[in-house]
């Protein structure tokens, strides 16, 4: 099982570019670094560098910093133990958790793991759906997650083109939603919680690209930040 873990991400799922539907027996996931490093301690570098240890012996990230997207990355289905730590650069993945427990992926599936802050503002972290069925000409989804330690928000966005395309979703604390939309070269994003609003977050891609939007940080601090990443190609 682990080699076969091993041969798929470091030969496959750091390749890999395009979000489709996994092949059955398999899922995908990417790994989202949503928690800011002044959140959790004043001392702390504000980028946060952590290292990811899978099934206690696969190091998948060194040095991964607050805002970072990794993947998506292709993996047979399962359970797996997922421990991050900060970050070691003479022997990554050899410090203490920090965060650690395990993680359930099925056949099909395609998620996002994301590294945050819990309502008492403590790390953890959650896994969150991502809408990959066929976007259809000419369109391009948003994916929105509710990651951020902060009260229910609304997420608006707007094309970066002459003739623009405006459309809001509301969102509650630990929510996904989708919403697809006219396909444009680009989409800025932005969102608000009563009077406090946090972004812009920019997107680009071509028609039937899905873009994901995640909001991490805490609303407290105002540390509210929108992280963006565009995955080509989900027909």
């Amino acid at each position: 099982m682990l080699a076969k873990l091993r041969a798929l991400i470091f030969s496959l799922g750091l390749a890999s570019g395009f979000a489709s539907p996994a092949l059955a027996g398999t899922a995908s996931f990417l790994v989202v670094h949503g928690i800011p490093g002044r959140d959790v301690a004043a001392g702390l570098d504000p980028q946060l560098p952590v290292d990811v240890l899978v099934n206690g012996s696969i190091c998948l990230l060194k040095n991964f910093t607050f805002g970072q997207i990794a993947g998506p990355y292709d993996v047979p289905a399962g359970t797996y133990s997922v421990a991050v730590s900060l970050a070691n650069p003479i022997s990554p993945c050899s410090n203490a958790a920090v965060i650690s427990g395990n993680v359930t992926l099925t056949s099909g599936e395609f998620g996002a793991i994301v590294a945050q802050l819990s309502p008492k503002g403590a790390p953890t972290a959650g896994v969150y759906p991502i809408d990959v069925l066929p976007v259809g000409k000419p369109s391009q989804r948003f994916v929105v997650i509710h990651a951020a330690d902060a009260p229910p928000v609304f997420v608006h966005g707007i094309s970066l083109g002459t003739s623009p395309v405006k459309f809001t979703l509301p969102l509650a604390t630990g929510m996904v939603k989708s919403a697809d939309v006219a396909a444009q070269s680009g989409y800025s994003a932005t969102i608000s919680a009563g009077s406090a609003s946090f972004g812009p977050a920019n997107v680009f891609g071509a028609p039937q690209s899905l873009f994901l939007i995640v909001a991490v940080g805490n609303a407290g601090s105002g540390s509210v930040t929108l992280l963006s990443k565009t995955i080509p190609s989900v027909f």
